[in-house]
Parts: structure tokens; sequence; C-alpha cells
């Protein structure tokens, strides 16, 4: 990382579209061994302006715009990450529970965490099951990680309650983060 920050943004900006996204992927594993606040802001400068021309290029093919990202600072996340690890002693199991739902204009997706140790939510990879839903079951581990099966349908690699535990961001397989807010809660027996 001896460049300075100035040279790799006008770097990064002469660059084609997929070379763009090679140098987002070489410098998130540069950031993995590196610890440095001005190249994690230039990484997040980075994916906001190659997000910013993907949707351009939707937009230009005639596809729907894709849902907008979370205005997640890495602050908040991060606070969010310490309070579902070391959070208030509060059962994950408990606050998960209930139906979880994204803004309805980001996609009327769900997630729904039942007591019985069931979900459902309609947010999945592969083939829409019979009535467009996908139905499994979780667990919580005792490193407070949420299990969750048929694991290979899904979509999401993280989740994590905010610090005022009523919404939960959930992190995709392609890197994107939603906030689903929480819609009830069921009853704990």
């Amino acid at each position: 990382m001896s460049k300075n920050i100035g040279e790799l943004q006008k770097y990064f900006a002469g660059l084609n579209f997929a070379q763009k996204k090679e140098f987002i992927s070489n410098l998130k594993q540069k950031l993995e061994t590196v610890d440095s606040a001005p190249h994690r802001r230039l990484l997040e400068e980075c994916v906001q302006a190659y997000n910013a021309e993907v949707r351009k290029r939707n937009e230009k093919a005639g596809f729907a715009p894709k849902p907008k990202m979370p205005d997640i600072s890495p602050d908040t996340f991060a606070r969010a990450l310490a309070t579902l690890l070391y959070g208030n002693n509060t059962d994950i199991k408990t606050r998960i529970l209930g139906k979880w739902q994204r803004e309805p204009d980001e996609g009327n997706f769900y997630y729904i965490f039942n007591d019985d140790g069931t979900f459902e939510t309609n947010e999945y990879e592969g083939a829409p099951e019979p009535d467009g839903i996908l139905r499994g079951n979780f667990t919580v581990g005792l490193d407070k990680t949420v299990l969750m099966e048929p694991h290979e349908k899904l979509k999401f690699t993280a989740l994590m309650f905010s610090q005022t535990g009523d919404s939960l961001i959930i992190t995709l397989k392609d890197g994107m983060a939603f906030e689903y807010k929480k819609q009830l809660t069921f009853p704990t027996n």
C-alpha cells in the first residue's frame, strides 16, 4: 500500500468496468492483512462508485434498479456486531423471533423465525418452492451463530442485530447488505 490515496483514486477512475471490480477485490484482500483507515475509506468510495456504475448500466439496459443498500457506517456496523456477540445477555433465539421485513421499496422480502425453531423466507436461491416460500429449521450455536437448514438455498452469509435490536442486517453472498425491520414478535414459551 505504498501509493497515496489520491493516486489510487485517479488510478481507479481510469479503469474500465471489469478492472474496477478486480481492483476492489484486490483492495479487500490487502485490507485483510493491513489495517489502514484511509484505504478502508478508499474501498468504500470505490464500491459506491462501482455500484453506481452498475445501476447506470442496468437502467440503460432496461433492467429494474437494484434495491439500494442501507446507509450503515463502519462504526454502526461494529457496534451492531459487538451487541450481537457481547450484548446484554439476551438470548439470541429470543431476539431473532418474529417477522423481519425490508422496506417496501426494496422488495417484499422477509424472514420469519418461529419459537419452535422453524423459519420461512421468500428470499432464497434456486427454483421457487410450490408457494414461493422456503421453509426450514434454525438453531443458535454455542458461539451465538444462527445455523439454518437448508443453508445451500439461502442467499445470505451473515446476519446481525442493530444496537437497538429492532433491525436485522443481512449480508448477501454478493456482498450487498440489507436492513430488515422487526414487524411483530411471537410469544416465547
